[in-house]
């Protein structure tokens, strides 16, 4: 994990996807376990419906006012033969943002 929290690492790592009740606890819980050394995501990996409204309800106070970037493939130069990869959005949650307040918030009932 990439937060700088230590205390908010390891409650996340406590979190099992399995456990995630609603699409805005999985679409945090994938940007968190971002698997790239940069932390981006395509908007297409987040498997959740209005993937856009979950991002924004990130940013959202009542939702852990977590600080998530967004970027388009040509700004992150990610380069592909298909044309909806060039058109692809990416998210990345900002990892000072992530604090034990906010995965408590979105993640109540779930840790």
């Amino acid at each position: 994990m990439r937060t700088a929290n230590r205390h908010a690492a390891k409650l996340f790592s406590n979190v099992s996807r399995r456990r995630l009740v609603n699409n805005v606890q999985r679409v945090l819980f994938t940007l968190v376990n971002a698997s790239t050394k940069s932390g981006w995501v395509p908007r297409t990996s987040l498997r959740v419906p209005s993937v856009g409204a979950r991002v924004r309800d990130l940013r959202k106070a009542e939702f852990g006012g977590f600080r998530v970037e967004c970027r388009s493939a040509a700004d992150l130069n990610v380069t592909s033969r298909s044309r909806s990869t060039s058109r692809q959005t990416f998210y990345r949650i900002v990892p000072n943002s992530v604090t034990v307040t906010g995965l408590n918030q979105v993640l109540k009932g779930v840790i």
